[in-house]
């Protein structure tokens, strides 16, 4: 029996243009969990609840890219919140650099930085 490529656990996506790690294995578990409560059966039962096509779910679940719109009515099907399944990649990042990374990695999204974040000294860092 031939092996298949392995399939990506996460998958980081850009939406309005902020990166954020979607954790595929978590979205394929509810897919399943929907098919053995009898709510999906196939991959294009759920294309059908959704309105998209077998393609377009399959390139969701493989990694590939899809609008936030489809992404989200994915999750609705799934009973998924975006949330469950999607952190901000940046987070990763000023976590893995420590305090200094979180002075240099820019504004939050929504919000003002940090005080003592930016500023002359950061610039200097960067």
């Amino acid at each position: 029996m031939a092996r298949m490529a392995s399939r990506p656990r996460e998958v980081t996506v850009s939406y309005r243009g902020i990166p954020y790690l979607l954790d595929l294995v978590r979205c394929r578990r509810a897919l399943v969990q929907r098919q053995i409560e009898g709510e999906l059966d196939s991959m294009e039962s759920l294309a059908n609840v959704v309105g998209i096509s077998r393609s377009t779910a399959s390139r969701f679940f493989s990694g590939r890219p899809t609008s936030l719109a489809v992404t989200l009515r994915i999750l609705a099907a799934l009973r998924l919140r975006f949330e469950d399944v999607a952190a901000p990649a940046d987070d990763e990042r000023d976590d893995a650099a420590g305090s200094v990374g979180a002075a240099v990695a820019g504004p939050l999204p929504g919000g003002p930085r940090p005080i003592g974040a930016g500023g002359p000294r950061a610039a200097a860092v960067a």
